[in-house]
């Protein structure tokens, strides 16, 4: 696996925790089946997204030094 995919996946499962369990509990909602379930996609091509933009400025950062 790619550095920037496990990176990405880490960012997604630590972004999905925080918004789809950790502010729903804060503010005492309801846990809704198909939200939790639609945040799963949702989050993983977020962190992905992340991880890729993390790794392309890392190596932009090298080459231009």
């Amino acid at each position: 696996m790619k550095k920037w995919v496990r990176s990405g996946l880490v960012w997604a499962g630590l972004l999905y925790v925080i918004t789809m369990v950790m502010f729903p509990l804060i503010d005492h909602e309801r846990f809704d089946l198909a939200k939790i379930l639609l945040g799963i996609p949702l989050w993983a091509v977020v962190g992905l997204i992340i991880g890729y933009l993390f790794d392309k400025k890392k190596k932009k950062k090298v080459i231009t030094k």
